[in-house]
């Protein structure tokens, strides 16, 4: 056999080269370069479209419980006495009904009670108001006011009562009395029993916990669920710690909140609450987080 054929067969074995060929490899790969990031970028804007869509949710469900908030100022002769935080769960033509911690009423029978709300009438003056229901702060911490002259959106009650553990929540409160506060948490604690009925040792156990931020201020701000905006409850306080200062002259004890120690009133103690008040078809129950998706 010649060189020649042997050439033939190696070129039919291993390919002949054509000047083309390399041209439009290159452009197979750049075509298949582009559809890649086309696709990476069609992902991403996906990612950020999805992004945005919870920012803005999230965004609807704090400005609607911020709305359904108020301050609570007590005054004697023109000097404030007190402060708290409150919830607005019912409202008609007219009059806005507010929920409050009872303690931050506590021992001013005589003082002149206000409310100022948040949301879109927070410029607004102060409101007088009339405590109409008062539990016993040591055992129902709550009292009920209502506020004639304003109707505001009343907070959205929950479908089902039953609280989580961990389940993320958001606080409204006014720290001190003075700015509108947001705080975000989880549900830390809840009753190892639902109904109360535990042993006797024990004692029942109301309340639930959660670990937001608390200050002097807070008792009755309203706690809802993060994912729906519906009310969980009120806080009716925090644990404390006494902390020893010095100074030069004297000493003396500062307390400080606990962190993770804030106890709330739930929700369904305060439809009873509002029952008994007369207000269990008006409050925010008409309004139940599954009336939402609509």
């Amino acid at each position: 056999m010649t060189n020649e054929g042997r050439v033939g067969i190696f070129g039919t074995a291993r390919g002949t080269h054509h000047p083309g060929d390399g041209n439009a490899t290159f452009r197979a790969g750049q075509a298949v370069v582009a559809a890649l990031i086309a696709i990476v970028c069609l992902a991403v804007a996906g990612c950020a479209a999805v992004r945005t869509r919870a920012s803005l949710e999230r965004q609807t469900i704090i400005d609607q419980i911020v709305a359904a908030s108020a301050k609570v100022v007590v005054e004697q002769s023109g000097h404030r006495l007190a402060s708290g935080s409150g919830v607005v769960v019912a409202s008609r033509a007219g009059v806005s009904y507010v929920l409050t911690a009872a303690h931050v009423l506590e021992g001013k029978d005589d003082a002149d009670v206000f409310v100022r709300f948040a949301g879109a009438v927070a410029g607004k003056e102060k409101f007088a108001a009339t405590v109409i229901r008062r539990g016993n702060a040591e055992t129902l911490d709550l009292a009920l006011l209502k506020v004639p002259g304003i109707s505001v959106p009343a907070a959205v009650f929950p479908a089902d009562d039953h609280v989580r553990i961990g389940e993320e929540i958001l606080v409204v409160e006014f720290p001190w009395g003075k700015r509108l506060g947001l705080f975000s948490g989880i549900v830390s604690q809840v009753p190892t029993d639902a109904d109360g009925n535990l042993p006797a040792d024990e004692g029942p156990e109301h309340t639930i916990v959660v670990d937001a931020t608390s200050a002097k201020g807070v008792s009755g701000g309203g706690v809802f669920r993060e994912a729906s905006g519906s009310l969980v409850g009120i806080v009716e306080g925090y644990q404390t710690a006494s902390i020893a200062v010095k100074d030069r002259a004297q000493t003396y004890s500062v307390k400080v909140p606990m962190p993770g120690e804030t106890f709330v009133v739930p929700v369904t103690r305060i439809r009873h609450f509002l029952d008994e008040a007369g207000l269990g078809g008006e409050s925010g129950e008409g309004k139940r987080d599954e009336d939402r998706k609509d």
